[in-house]
């Protein structure tokens, strides 16, 4: 497995601290936070390469499971990447929907007079408690889906309705292995975080993230062989 995985961890390293460097570069001319999202493509690229290694190794058993440039490897990164970039709108859709409905019913509707400033307002709980609220109903959706990821990188039909059908009763398994699992492994990297840290410190942060992600998307995996059926064998055509 580490023969396999080891070109597409090594880009993930590289391609994480190329754009934490240059982006400082990038900080007088625009402002950070856009350079590094503008740099995040080929974080992406790697990330997504990574994780369809993965996929195959554990799904398939495929020994040559790293990307070879051909029509079929690339168009099956391509779906993956854009199934990877739509699970995360729907991610961050329905958190920011879910937190501004139930903000909304918390303070309600507000008079402010044309010209006068509107007042702070006060809410009875943190509204950081409450994003994380909204994330967590946000991920239970996500796992209803997520199961189209390994699917595409084992050259499965992508289909949402499958995967919706597939998790039924299994949704809240799902969201801990995409969720719980996946916060857990972040807050574990953080853990060793500092601020001032030297770029040694935070390139050692960068290769442990990248071999945690390794596990979460292993989890994905084994929680896609358990659920779907596997493929039927190959008729022989008829004499």
């Amino acid at each position: 497995m580490f023969r396999a995985t080891a070109t597409p961890l090594l880009a993930v390293i590289a391609s994480t601290l190329a754009v934490q460097k240059f982006s400082l570069y990038f900080a007088e001319e625009i402002s950070r936070e856009f350079a590094y999202h503008l740099l995040y493509v080929p974080i992406l690229i790697a990330w997504c390469w990574l994780a369809i290694t993965v996929h195959r190794l554990v799904l398939l058993e495929a020994v040559d499971a790293g990307m070879s440039l051909n029509v079929g490897t690339l168009r099956r990164f391509a779906i993956f990447a854009a199934a990877f970039v739509g699970v995360w709108v729907l991610f961050t859709g329905l958190t920011l929907l879910i937190t501004g409905v139930v903000l909304n019913i918390i303070v309600g509707p507000r008079y402010v007079a044309a010209g006068e400033a509107s007042p702070p307002m006060d809410f009875p709980v943190s509204p950081q408690w409450i994003v994380n609220l909204a994330s967590v109903f946000a991920y239970w959706f996500v796992a209803r889906v997520i199961l189209v990821l390994p699917a595409i990188a084992i050259d499965r039909k992508p289909d949402l309705i499958a995967a919706w059908r597939t998790s039924r009763h299994n949704g809240w398994r799902l969201a801990i292995v995409v969720g719980l699992l996946h916060w857990f492994l972040q807050r574990l990297v953080d853990f060793f975080y500092r601020d001032g840290a030297s770029e040694f410190e935070f390139g050692v942060l960068v290769v442990l993230g990248a071999l945690l992600v390794v596990i979460d998307v292993t989890a994905l995996s084994l929680s896609y062989w358990e659920l779907t059926p596997p493929e039927p064998p190959p008729t022989d055509p008829p004499a």
